[in-house]
Parts: C-alpha cells; sequence; structure tokens
C-alpha cells in the first residue's frame, strides 16, 4: 500500500499535536514495510520504509543519538505528503535494533566506521533493491558523522544530503578535547570498552520539559510518552568506547582525502542556540567542503525537528526545496 500525496506543507502546530500525531501514526503504520537485516557482525538491524505513490525520489534517514525510528514519523509523513518514498532504520543499540551488550539501554559502538558499514548495508541491500531513482539522505546530530564518512565512501550513491545539527565535535564540557580524550582513553583502559561512562546519565522517566534542549514541548511529551512506554527506546547511557569514538570521529571526517571525496551536495543546518554538539567543526565543514551549503537556524536548539511550528515550516521548506531544486 502506497501513500497518496497532496504536495501541501502544513505542520502542525503545538495545539494540535497530541491529536494530530495520533492520525498521522496511525496512517502510517498502515503502510509501512518492516523488516531486518544482519550487520557484519551478526547484530540485527531493524529497518522501516513507507513508499509514495508516484515518487520522485526516495530518502534515507539516519537518526541521531539516543533516537529510534518511531521518533521520525512525523517527519516522515511529510516527507510523503511532498511525494518522497522514505527509508530509516534503528542504528545499532538504538530503538528495535540488536544490543552490544547485556543491557538494553546501553549506548555502544566499537568505531564509527560500524556505523558507516550498517548505513552501507542498508543502503544496498534494502533501499536498492525495493526502488530506482535519485537517492537522499537526511541525518541528524551523530547520523550526519555517519553520513559524512559514507559519502566520501559512496558519494557516487548520494544525489544530495542534508545534516541537520551534525555530531562533528560533541560539547565537553570544562576541559579541552585533547583532555577529555586521554581521560576517556585511561577510562577504557581500566573499566573496559564497554563498561557504562561515569559521567553519563540514565534514563529519567520524569525527565521534564526544558526549552533549551528542543522549543516544541508537545513533541518533547510525546516522545517521552514513547520512551516510557518501550524500554527499547530507552537507550541513554554511554558507554567509554562510544564517548571516546565520539570525542575522535573528527579527526577521520576532516582528514583532507575524507573532505576532498565529498562530492555530494549538502544542506548543513546548524542550531544557533546548540548545546550539544558545537557549532565552530559545522562551519569549519561547510568552508572546506566543495558542495556545503550551511544555513543557520536562529534561536534553535540541537533538537531541529522538534521546533516550534514557524521554525519547523522554514526549515521543512527549506529542506525539500534543497531535495526539489
Amino acid at each position: 500500500m502506497k501513500f497518496i500525496p497532496d504536495y501541501s506543507l502544513n505542520i502542525i502546530s503545538e495545539e494540535d499535536f497530541s491529536q494530530k500525531i495520533v492520525e498521522i501514526e496511525t496512517t502510517l503504520e498502515k503502510i509501512k514495510v518492516a523488516g531486518s537485516y544482519k550487520a557484519f557482525d551478526g547484530i540485527d538491524i531493524a529497518y522501516e520504509y513507507f513508499l509514495s505513490q508516484n515518487s520522485k525520489a526516495s530518502i534515507v534517514i539516519v537518526h541521531g543519538l539516543s533516537e529510534f525510528t518511531k521518533k521520525y514519523y512525523e517527519f516522515i509523513y511529510y516527507c510523503l505528503n511532498q511525494g518522497f518514498n522514505v527509508f530509516i532504520y534503528d542504528q545499532r543499540c538504538h530503538g528495535l535494533s540488536g544490543r552490544l551488550t547485556d543491557r538494553i539501554d546501553l549506548l555502544h559502538v566499537d568505531s564509527f566506521d560500524d556505523y558507516v558499514d550498517d548505513l552501507t548495508r542498508f543502503i544496498d541491500d534494502v533501499v536498492l533493491k525495493t526502488v530506482e531513482g535519485p537517492l537522499y539522505l537526511y541525518s541528524h546530530s551523530m547520523g550526519s558523522a555517519v553520513c559524512a564518512l559514507y559519502l566520501a565512501k559512496h558519494t557516487d550513491k548520494i544525489e544530495k544530503a542534508v545534516f541537520s545539527a551534525p555530531m562533528f565535535v560533541p560539547v565537553v564540557d570544562s576541559v579541552p578535547l585533547p583532555i577529555a580524550r586521554m581521560g576517556v582513553s585511561v577510562g577504557r583502559l581500566f573499566y573496559g570498552n564497554k563498561t557504562k561512562f561515569l559521567l553519563t546519565s540514565e534514563f529519567d522517566p520524569d525527565a521534564q520539559y526544558k526549552s533549551d534542549y528542543c522549543s516544541s514541548k508537545a513533541r518533547f511529551e510525546h516522545n517521552m510518552m514513547m520512551r516510557v512506554e518501550n524500554p527499547s527506546y530507552q537507550s541513554t547511557p554511554l558507554t567509554f568506547g562510544w564517548v571516546h569514538n565520539s570525542l575522535i570521529v573528527n579527526k577521520k571526517i576532516f582528514k583532507k582525502d575524507v573532505i576532498d571525496k565529498i562530492k555530494t551536495p549538502i544542506l548543513l543546518f546548524s542550531a544557533e542556540r546548540d548545546m550539544t554538539v558545537e557549532n565552530e567543526p559545522q562551519y569549519k565543514f561547510a568552508k572546506r567542503c566543495k558542495n556545503c551549503q550551511l544555513i543557520g537556524v536562529k534561536d534553535t536548539t540541537h533538537a531541529v525537528l522538534a521546533s516550534d511550528a514557524e521554525t519547523l515550516t522554514r526549515v521543512m521548506k527549506q529542506t525539500f526545496d534543497f531535495f526539489d531544486f
């Protein structure tokens, strides 16, 4: 069953969100195709895809840290209504995908190259075997770091890409980045690579809305409701291994022979009030990557897709104009 688009862009208002998101979820549950594939190390990677009638292209979504497929249903609906097919998967240790430790909530990765391999297999073994035509990427935060590394290897497969608040360098409190790297490296040796990082937080089911994380209270509360109801969505604490790899991924991305290989046109959204990732590396990436256009999103936090309706309307219009141009 395919979605029938009307090509309108009506972003849900704060007041109508709780009602409209239920209608969207009901619609998408009826048309989704769900499955899984085996990653290189044997763990299951869960995915879903949605087809739009008379589609003009397909968008692959690569989510960020602690996220999951269902969190993107609102955005998926907007994409379908613009005539795009949508493919999305849960990254390892996220959502319905397999875990690498004995804790369902613990986020670990041995290397960001593993994330890249998962994306490669998803595109090759699921997306390209299902649809033909132009292929686009939409990524957020950690997902954008994964996509940058992917594009350096497979830029010929992707026609356009959007990076939303990309995590090239996470915000590190109190100490310079080299000192943080050193401290985490020592911790890995002492405590173990897959051990919970001492400074990371557990999932808090009673977390309250804060405007410094996202500007839409309704979207925040809906996300929390989904996480509370499903333990698979509660991935929050990080291992020493994940933290280590997040602190060195910029070294991989900013190698000259990596950025120079990226030929795919990129639209990069930089959130003005981002307290999760550093903005300066985004400016540096946009300057060095020949085909990257940077747009600063004023008065917006890291969770760009959880912005107020006015901001989200502007960002969605810019996104779809970029994909359609």
